[in-house]
């Protein structure tokens, strides 16, 4: 779902019919060469590299940044120095130990403001097996990440910037997902809005493969998106 700082109301998305003879329309990616773009919670890197080289053709105006350190990072995903050697040949940026919830906290982030700001499959990662508390982890998560990024949004209002920046947050459906409610905690953000929200495709993203918040271990962790796509994944 996309996130616009000057957005107050709270846009549900069209449903769409189901029928055999309705074409599904994917939304294409929706960014572009002109967008600065922050993005946080990086896991391998695949993101950041298929969005420079396949997407926009180019990173300069991309910051990707890892919770991790670059060890702990490259110990948990084994391809993700080849996606960040790749992600920086394309003139983007990395930054590590940068906590989304606390992006003020990064000097290297101080007086830069973005178009786009994305969190894809944002995830605590705490490992609690009760339910309602995971669900009230997670919440604080993205609740503690979107008020952080307020300030980082390009705002018309606020700095004469060309255009309204966005916040994109890309999560799976289904149980537990949909209990995180992340209508209602854009909706207790009063500078902010859902403007839309659409399925997400990762084949549209060729090279992009989604990695769990602890690593990728064999037998255990689904690979090439296949885990992704049984949840029926949306960006709001």
């Amino acid at each position: 779902n996309k996130v616009t700082a000057t957005s107050r109301t709270l846009y549900p998305y069209p449903k769409i019919k189901s029928s055999s003879n309705v074409k599904k329309q994917i939304k294409p990616p929706p960014y572009h060469p002109d967008d600065y773009i922050l993005l946080v919670g990086e896991g391998n890197f695949s993101f950041a590299r298929t969005l420079a080289e396949s997407i926009l053709h180019t990173g300069h105006k991309i910051i990707a940044t890892s919770y991790d350190t670059k060890e702990i990072l490259t110990k948990k995903y084994d391809d993700a120095q080849s996606n960040i050697n790749i992600f920086t040949e394309c003139g983007g940026q990395v930054l590590y130990q940068v906590d989304a919830t606390k992006l003020e906290n990064c000097k290297e982030l101080k007086n830069k403001r973005f178009d786009k700001i994305v969190f894809n499959f944002p995830h605590a990662g705490l490992g609690i097996k009760d339910q309602d508390r995971n669900i009230i982890a997670n919440q604080r998560l993205i609740h503690s990440f979107l008020t952080s990024s307020l300030a980082f949004l390009t705002s018309r209002n606020l700095y004469s910037d060309d255009k309204d920046g966005e916040i994109h947050i890309t999560m799976k459906t289904g149980v537990p997902y949909d209990h995180w409610n992340i209508r209602k905690l854009v909706k207790s953000i009063e500078s902010l809005g859902i403007k839309e929200s659409f399925e997400f495709d990762p084949n549209l993203y060729p090279g992009y493969e989604h990695r769990r918040t602890l690593g990728f271990k064999e037998g255990v962790s689904k690979k090439d998106n296949e885990e992704i796509l049984e949840k029926q994944p949306r960006t709001f």
